[in-house]
């Protein structure tokens, strides 16, 4: 009797033990900083931080945070307003400052265009869903007008896989990594579904930034303090990693954080070398007192990239700039 008391009490005890575990987990939700819109979440949606131990996506076992992914949405409320701010972070595999990046650029983009509040989103390890809602959002005319501004932000990975449809040269298509708990293709948005959404956009003044860089197999080392913006964990199907190309053509003007081929890194504590020296420049350009061009801004941050690459990094990293000037000298001129 005494035996059958004592299992009794274990399993009792083993339950309540259960039960304590998971009433000891708590939904954490994302916070945006002061002065932007915060995205809409759909009733019930939370975001859930654990930590859990994995295969990590560039081959090592680390401790990592999943989250589970929401449904956020952006411009629910009308406003006022002839500028639109998307921007979007994803902290996959090693990147730690995608967010910080995507939070920063959106409130320097507000800064300068006076965007207002309900104008402003900011998607931090946005899932697919997220990020092709949100473009399919700018993409409806009762929102955005033929002579209204889009700036659209991106921070994280890219990454390669073969070519299914036939419509790249060297048989790769480009993709987002955008937020997931684990890489599967399904939760990558491919740069055809990307540059078609954009398409979509029923304005042709669009400034479009990208600072991941989609060629495969460009990783550093563990103790390095750079960790480069490309994907390594979703490799081609054929098994061999290669280096492939650049993103298809957008609408607008494309401002790319590096080169074909070349990687995009992201610095240790400070965010993405292109974000982090675009915002410099930008600064000091208001510092002038002179109207803003951002044509030069990006000229200075060719060179700030260039050059710190040059001195610090394996491999040099060069931004692009894609698009013609007068569509830059036609976003220059939103700023009041």
């Amino acid at each position: 009797m005494a035996i059958m008391m004592n299992k009794r009490l274990k399993n009792k005890l083993f339950f309540f033990m259960v039960i304590f575990s998971l009433v000891g987990c708590q939904n954490t939700p994302i916070h945006e900083e002061k002065g932007l819109s915060s995205p809409t979440p759909t009733k019930n949606a939370t975001v859930e931080k654990s930590p859990s131990s994995e295969k990590g996506w560039f081959g090592s076992s680390r401790t990592a945070s999943s989250e589970k992914p929401t449904q956020r949405t952006c411009w629910d409320r009308s406003g006022e307003g002839r500028v639109f701010i998307l921007a979007v972070g994803s902290n996959m595999g090693d990147l730690t400052e995608t967010n910080r990046d995507a939070t920063r650029f959106a409130k320097a983009m507000r800064e300068l265009f006076h965007v207002r509040q309900n104008r402003v989103c900011v998607l931090k390890n946005a899932n697919k869903q997220e990020f092709v809602h949100a473009l399919e959002r700018l993409g409806d005319r009762r929102r955005v007008g033929a002579d209204d501004l889009v700036i659209i932000f991106y921070s994280g990975h890219g990454t390669q896989r073969d070519d299914d449809n036939n419509d790249e040269k060297d048989r790769l298509d480009e993709f987002f990594a955008t937020y997931a708990k684990k890489i599967r293709t399904r939760y990558l948005l491919r740069d055809d579904q990307f540059s078609a959404l954009i398409q979509k956009i029923p304005t042709p003044n669009i400034l479009t930034v990208i600072d991941a860089c989609f060629s495969a197999g460009l990783t550093k080392g563990k103790d390095s303090t750079e960790r480069v913006k490309s994907l390594e964990g979703t490799i081609p199907s054929s098994g061999h990693i290669r280096v492939g190309t650049t993103l298809d053509p957008v609408k607008g003007v494309l401002l790319s954080a590096a080169m074909e081929k070349q990687p995009a890194v992201e610095l240790k504590g400070r965010g993405g070398r292109f974000t982090v020296f675009f915002l410099e420049a930008l600064k000091r350009a208001r510092q002038t007192g002179q109207p803003v061009d951002l044509l030069t801004v990006f000229d200075e941050t060719h060179q700030k990239v260039y050059q710190h690459s040059k001195d610090n990094s394996k491999k040099t990293q060069q931004p692009v700039k894609k698009g013609s000037d007068e569509i830059f000298r036609r976003i220059n001129g939103y700023i009041p």
